[in-house]
């Protein structure tokens, strides 16, 4: 397990720089299985991605027709992108198809969409809101880590626990310890489902 835990660590910080949701080359998977290639730019607002195609066409998909995007940044980093049906729950919501970037693929997916506010004054800022969410036959937004997701890891009780000692992790609803613990569930569940390798018997 120590080895494992040391490579999280290792792996983590790169793994976070590589999060920025800015417009890089990739595809987007419709949901009739075309897949349409050029710089994609996806808008958690609209809840869509723009392709622009090397002839600098702008093609615009809502998440209700999207499978599935994938992107290269210039450091050869690939991100993912899938569509889930979701409602946050506000008056306005309605279920339907949303885009989320998977964090962490595996019996657990650990989701996150990004939000970008702009602010209107003579600096033109803007500010950047990123929410992170699971997915267990359902998405559902982290609000507490504690009580949302640790249930969902109750066959591992014992080395979850251990695993959050070793490295520290105190505050779960950070984004970087979510990360480790989702990811070091998932690889005790790969972990579990790899068949056993029995002993060779001859006829």
């Amino acid at each position: 397990m120590r080895s494992y835990i040391l490579l999280l660590a290792l792996s983590t910080a790169t793994f976070f720089q590589s999060l920025a949701q800015a417009p890089q080359p990739g595809s987007v998977l419709l949901t009739n299985q075309t897949r349409v290639e050029g710089v994609v730019d996806i808008n958690s607002f609209i809840n869509s991605a723009i392709v622009t195609t090397d002839d600098e066409r702008q093609l615009t998909y809502h998440a209700s027709m999207i499978e599935e995007i994938t992107t290269t940044d210039e450091c050869d980093r690939v991100r993912t992108y899938r569509t889930y049906d979701y409602r946050s729950g506000s008056f306005f919501d309605r279920m339907e198809k949303k885009i989320f970037q998977v964090v962490n693929d595996g019996s657990l997916m650990l989701l996150r969409r990004v939000f970008e506010y702009d602010i209107f004054d003579a600096n033109d800022e803007y500010t950047v809101e990123e929410w992170y969410y699971i997915e267990d036959e359902k998405v559902q937004r982290i609000r507490n880590f504690r009580r949302q997701v640790l249930p969902l890891m109750a066959d591992y009780a014992d080395e979850m626990k251990q695993f959050r000692s070793l490295n520290k992790l105190r505050n779960l609803n950070d984004d970087i310890s979510m990360y480790l613990m989702v990811s070091y569930f998932n690889r005790l569940e790969s972990l579990e489902a790899q068949p056993a390798i029995g002993h060779l018997t001859s006829n």
